[in-house]
């Protein structure tokens, strides 16, 4: 098949790359867009969606987002027989990946992005132009992006430190707070929000040797254990491994990364999806001077590299340093914990791991 013409393809239509193809499009690029799966389709999330980044998805999707989902006010956190609650203000979002995904991917057609799903990408090679390679088909641009995740065909990172597994379920439970709670025990931790008036999302990270299932999860943490032994499974629980921490990487084979592709942040922070949208904008806003003619391709990615560490890096500090704490020895890890429930120290950490980016029509 002879190759078609791009200015921009996106591999995988996640929130970043969907927000990267959205945001291309409307700058006038011609875009396509390659998913490997079909939607909808559940993913291993969270599912919690900031404040911080409700505005950029009501830009992404043009019109006032998911306001028919369960608002999220307030954060509790359950470790070593203690509780403690924290603020959210404004309220966050919970959103399942079956809804989100989708409406994304509906955006970026509505923004005249080709969008074609259940393309698998086998290879890209870049020569004078990138030349993107599926099962039957072929395609050319001048500059391509990785969204596809932290382990892909495409990104395939050296696995580093301890592995983790992530398992997510939806289950029936009457009337659930409008609460994220954070549930930690030794080898991992389990957050449970509301995703409708009466069912929630529990998605859990654990060490690989700590435990493989939810069943396994759940009796972990003696709160979690009391709470989900009424619980209903509205799915089969997807799981999703290896999880690696690593350094952010922006750019591979001169494909600029987005996303999990170019770094993983603690889901606990609440801000996976938030990063995701955040850094697939950016990808494309630094790339328009390029594909307008402006400015070169190794120009553009200097600028996303320098971009994404000014807006990204610190919040990745912040939530390891978090992560750290919470995995200390029970004694120091109750100390830890009783100094966040302050209200001054509980703004601090909140802020710390929340990204804070400039309104995408303004340019990063």
């Amino acid at each position: 098949m002879e190759a078609a013409e791009y200015d921009l393809i996106v591999v995988g239509a996640g929130p970043a790359g969907s927000a990267c193809a959205i945001t291309a499009a409307r700058a006038g690029s011609k875009v396509l867009l390659l998913e490997k799966d079909r939607f909808p389709r559940h993913k291993v999330c969270g599912e919690f969606v900031s404040p911080e980044s409700l505005r950029l998805l009501d830009w992404l999707l043009q019109r006032a987002s998911f306001r028919d989902k369960p608002e999220i006010t307030s954060s509790r956190v359950f470790s070593g027989g203690k509780i403690i609650t924290l603020p959210i203000s404004p309220c966050a979002r919970s959103i399942p990946r079956y809804d989100l995904d989708l409406a994304l991917l509906e955006a970026a057609q509505d923004s005249g992005v080709r969008a074609a799903e259940g393309m698998n990408v086998r290879e890209v090679d870049h020569q004078a132009a990138f030349r993107v390679k599926t099962t039957g088909a072929s395609f050319a641009a001048r500059a391509v992006v990785n969204a596809t995740g932290r382990w892909s065909q495409l990104t395939q990172h050296p696995p580093q430190g301890e592995k983790w597994i992530g398992v997510k379920a939806h289950f029936r439970e009457d009337n659930p707070p409008r609460s994220v709670d954070l549930y930690f025990f030794d080898g991992g931790y389990c957050g449970v929000q509301p995703v409708g008036r009466n069912a929630v999302n529990a998605c859990a990270m654990v060490r690989s040797d700590a435990a493989r299932s939810l069943d396994e999860v759940f009796p972990r943490q003696s709160d979690l254990y009391r709470r989900s032994r009424e619980w209903k499974p509205l799915f089969p629980a997807i799981t999703t491994s290896p999880l690696y921490f690593r350094r952010p990487q922006t750019e591979s084979r001169g494909m600029l990364l987005a996303g999990d592709s170019a770094s993983f942040i603690d889901p606990f922070a609440g801000d996976g999806i938030s990063l995701a949208m955040h850094s697939g904008t950016l990808a494309a806003q630094s790339l328009q001077p390029f594909l307008s003619g402006k400015t070169s391709l190794a120009h553009a990615h200097d600028e996303y590299r320098k971009s994404y560490m000014k807006c990204f890096a610190p919040v990745f500090r912040n939530a390891a340093r978090v992560r750290m704490a919470l995995s200390a020895p029970t004694l120091i890890r109750s100390m830890l914990l009783s100094l966040a429930a302050t209200p001054r120290i509980s703004r601090i950490i909140v802020k710390g791991t929340r990204v804070r980016f400039p309104n995408p029509e303004t340019g990063p």
